[in-house]
């Protein structure tokens, strides 16, 4: 017998209007229907984006033509395997197929420990925007005791890795993009963005001017969206507010980038 149907519910997913199919779990398929899935989303013009927190997602996801990676995954271990860069670097010198994006969504695993001592970000009422009272106090209740949430219990072995991970993510060839893990406890939508950003120039060195790029362009051209979004073009949609006193604040934080 053939994959269990995996054709009919991406299908069932592109009408009901994904703009994306997310692949989890990839290497506990069998290959045959992970690229079911892949094919059949790509015929409807849908990315196809997979997790990479094992060596096994990554293998599988660059064998069934996955279109971009995300997290910068394997737990603890310093780094991504030797052959796993060879595969990256070979997927990333064939231009006929576009560009391999990977989102890496660092700022969440980087920052956990000055959050946990500084929790007063998480006052920030930001967050509340379209939340019903009940839901908020239940989200407040479980920030009491940051320290001590299972999730970031490991974070302290796995933030040493980030920097080598980052690194040989540059050096692959792979086309990275801004992206975040907003909904992992502490960390929410109005604030992670501009996290993401800060630690990639700031820590990891990257260019300011590649990083906005990493965060406007490069995500329409994957979401395959670039003719009416990425860029400040004549034609595209933006909302943009912009007054003198922005403008001199907007060149100010660049400068200091910059410098």
């Amino acid at each position: 017998m053939g994959p269990p149907m995996p054709e009919p519910k991406s299908k069932k997913l592109v009408d009901a209007g994904v703009d994306v199919i997310k692949l989890i779990d990839q290497d506990q398929m069998t290959l045959e229907e992970a690229k079911a899935v892949v094919d059949e989303a790509h015929k409807y013009g849908k990315m196809v984006v997979g997790h990479s927190h094992r060596p096994d997602e990554i293998r599988i996801g660059l064998q069934i033509g996955v279109d971009n990676f995300e997290h910068t995954g394997l737990s603890s271990s310093p780094e991504y395997p030797e052959d796993i860069m060879l595969m990256l670097k070979e997927r990333a010198a064939k231009m006929n197929l576009g560009p391999l994006f990977w989102t890496p969504t660092v700022e969440g695993l980087f920052n956990y420990e000055y959050v946990r001592d500084n929790p007063e970000k998480l006052d920030d009422p930001s967050w509340h925007l379209g939340l019903p009272d009940s839901i908020i106090r239940d989200i407040r209740a479980s920030l009491r005791f940051p320290g001590r949430m299972s999730y970031f219990q490991l974070t302290p072995v796995r933030k040493p890795t980030l920097d080598r991970k980052f690194a040989q993510l540059r050096e692959s060839g792979v086309v990275m993009l801004v992206g975040t893990d907003s909904g992992i406890p502490m960390k929410f939508h109005s604030q992670s963005t501009w996290n993401e950003l800060d630690v990639w120039v700031n820590h990891f060195g990257m260019d300011p001017l590649l990083t906005i790029k990493a965060a406007t362009y490069w995500p329409a051209v994957a979401m395959k969206v670039d003719k009416d979004y990425g860029t400040i073009s004549e034609g595209k949609y933006a909302d943009i507010m912009l007054s003198a006193e922005m403008c001199y604040a907007i060149l100010t934080y660049f400068r200091m980038w910059i410098w």
